[in-house]
């Protein structure tokens, strides 16, 4: 299933509490924005406030003047005694009782007052648009920092997390997790705070009409928070795994897309695709399982609100008739049981929602925690300009401990010394560059550049002063000249030349590229053959003018022609330079000084080329395996075998 994000150090316990924890770390990006919460939450506050207010003061005033209308001015009603607790309770019921002089005035009255009612609706809705645009405003100005801030992390991590974890899985975090925080955060945050203080008038304004019919209401409220934590638990796990199922859908996208050309060439579209239909189905069962659990949460708290409202509608009923209560205290209540209903209803899924992204928000700070693995010191120095020399001082280091890939390597390396290292594959020469660009940091000993330990000088200061250029060459899908310059814009097109001309680089581009320097590579330098790709790195190295050079298998993918011009400039290249040359070919030693000679991560030899075919076994036996003549009774090919292989040529 690839790498889980539980196999990454730093991942917090998986609890309900952490989960939580993260959730409102998540609302904390939101909260710095806090101007715009705190008015949206007035704006919230104020809807709601006038949207009540304007209802009951409709049904008062109503109820009062029909009253007064039909006892031709001798009873206000049952309303008026709480009208009459209100301020100036007294002066509107005389001001009502001047509106029943005739049916003419109380019809434009009652238009009057329904026209008021529109009003205090257009009211309503500019505190709905402010409440709205300001929250998910600050709902996406967070989401973007916590975008922001998730790159910076992944960005500042070690080597090691890369090496562990799977292309998929980590833009998985940046997608499909993101994205469950983006939608259900600005769900969330508008819903939430105009469906609590929906809920908060409502129950309100319930006890201050009656406390018995309150309290009737209460139960299934109680009943319904159970429901919500049963599903809101079944909802966060199932929401948990559908996104490690996409994590591990985005994996085997990426290495489809990456691994293509094998994939065509071992005939395996179907088995790769019968692995992405695997990984999909499962990805869907688990999503099918959450809308199935929201499903069965709708008609049961449904169910329980119409049961709760039939009883509260029956013994209301039985008030007005045998206890005078008031019948229009009966309908605002009534409007008050459906402003606590309809928000819970909708709080329900916005619960639904809140688990989703919990479930997200704890596979996002799981990435947020970790820390990199090659840490800066706060009392790091900038390393200065080398000059003197580079040492590696009894250096061990291990991937996995305690299987040791460098074991005691000790070597000085002088200023300007062109040297080459050479092995077996795994013998650990890449580790050394690795080691030397402090990916990362050596278990045993110390590697020193003018006498600094690499651990005590700024990261950025000492990769300044060291130009790499890998095996595994990496483009980026920009041109020609961007690439070269790349993490270096402040270069002149004139300085890109020169430094594409010193790596051979600069006659095919303008030569075999379509528009020169400003011709896009393609993913990867998809269009570029291998000795391009390689070129263009060295200029990418070359430009910097680096102290340090590192030139790890950097003709590996040259024709003869062009390593033979390569091996020509070497020297050129390592002008007032410390170079590392990493080699299988023994072709490019002819130019170094010394030549190193790592056996199983251990220094074997070290000396000229000369020196070490007479006196090192396993630097001769590298080399006859490059030099290997023919076996004497090796049958030669046929004529016509040769005919054809040469018109081929």
């Amino acid at each position: 299933m690839g790498v889980e994000l539980g196999c990454l150090p730093g991942r917090p316990p998986d609890t309900g509490n952490t989960l939580m924890r993260n959730y409102w770390r998540f609302l904390a990006y939101v909260w710095r924005y806090k101007l715009l919460v705190i008015g949206s939450v007035v704006a919230s506050l104020l809807a709601e406030a006038v949207n009540f207010l304007s209802v009951a003061a409709y049904l008062a005033a109503h109820d009062v003047l029909l009253s007064l209308w039909f006892s031709k001015g001798e009873s206000a009603g049952p309303m008026a005694e709480h009208i009459l607790k209100l301020p100036m309770g007294r002066e509107a019921i005389e001001f009502f009782k001047t509106r029943i002089t005739d049916t003419r005035t109380l019809t434009w009255t009652i238009v009057g007052m329904g026209f008021a009612l529109l009003m205090t609706a257009v009211v309503r809705g500019l505190f709905v648009f402010l409440r709205r645009y300001l929250l998910e405003t600050a709902a996406q100005r967070g989401w973007n920092n916590l975008l922001n801030d998730l790159f910076q992390r992944v960005s500042s991590l070690s080597v090691r997390f890369f090496s562990h974890r799977s292309l998929g899985h980590t833009m998985s975090t940046f997608g499909p997790d993101l994205g469950e925080l983006s939608i259900g955060g600005r769900t969330i945050f508008s819903g939430t705070v105009r469906e609590s203080f929906s809920f908060l008038f409502g129950f309100a304004a319930m006890l201050i009409i009656s406390l018995r019919l309150t309290l009737m209401v209460v139960v299934p409220i109680l009943l319904a928070l159970v429901i919500f934590k049963i599903v809101g638990d079944r909802i966060r796990r199932y929401t948990r795994k559908g996104l490690e199922q996409r994590a591990d859908a985005m994996k085997i996208l990426a290495e489809t897309v990456q691994g293509i050309a094998v994939i065509k060439a071992y005939d395996a579209e179907a088995y790769q695709r019968e692995r992405f239909l695997a990984t999909s189905r499962r990805m869907l069962r688990y999503d099918l399982r959450r809308t199935l659990v929201k499903a069965v949460s709708d008609p049961s708290t449904e169910l329980l609100f119409r049961a709760c409202l039939w009883a509260i509608t029956a013994y209301g009923i039985s008030l007005v008739i045998l206890h005078d209560f008031p019948w229009s205290l009966l309908c605002t209540f009534a409007f008050a049981i459906k402003k606590v209903y309809d928000p819970l209803d909708k709080l329900r899924d916005l619960n639904n929602e809140i688990q989703a992204c919990r479930a997200a928000a704890d596979r996002v700070f799981a990435i947020m925690d970790l820390q990199p693995e090659v840490l800066e010191k706060p009392t790091a120095v900038p390393l200065p300009p080398h000059s003197k020399e580079v040492a590696f001082d009894h250096v061990s280091f291990a991937y996995e401990p305690p299987d040791d890939v460098i074991s005691d390597f000790h070597l000085t390396v002088p200023a300007g010394e062109l040297i080459a290292i050479v092995g077996e594959n795994g013998s650990g020469k890449s580790t050394l560059a690795n080691l030397l660009l402090r990916f990362y940091d050596p278990t045993r000993g110390a590697i020193r550049i003018d006498g600094h330990d690499l651990r005590d000088v700024t990261q950025a200061s000492l990769r300044r002063q060291i130009g790499y250029v890998s095996q595994n060459i990496v483009l980026f899908n920009d041109t020609v000249r961007r690439n070269i310059a790349f993490g270096s814009p402040q270069y002149s097109d004139a300085e890109i030349e020169a430094a594409a001309r010193m790596a051979l680089a600069h006659d095919f581009i303008v030569r075999d590229l379509p528009h020169g320097y400003d011709t896009l590579v393609g993913e990867g330098g998809a269009k570029l053959s291998g000795g391009q790709r390689q070129r263009i790195a060295l200029a990418r190295a070359l430009l910097r003018d680096p102290r340090i050079l590192i030139l790890d298998e950097a003709t590996s993918a040259m024709d003869a022609e062009a390593e033979h011009r390569f091996e020509a400039q070497l020297g050129q290249f390592a002008k007032g330079r410390t170079v590392f040359v990493i080699a299988h070919r023994f072709s490019a030693l002819r130019l170094v000084h010394r030549i190193v000679v790592l056996d199983r991560g251990r220094i074997q030899a070290v000396g000229t080329h000369d020196q070490l075919l007479a006196t090192s076994p396993t630097y001769r036996n590298l080399y006859e395996k490059q030099h290997i003549a023919p076996p004497a009774d090796a049958e030669p090919a046929p004529p016509e075998e040769r005919s054809a292989a040469a018109s081929r040529a």
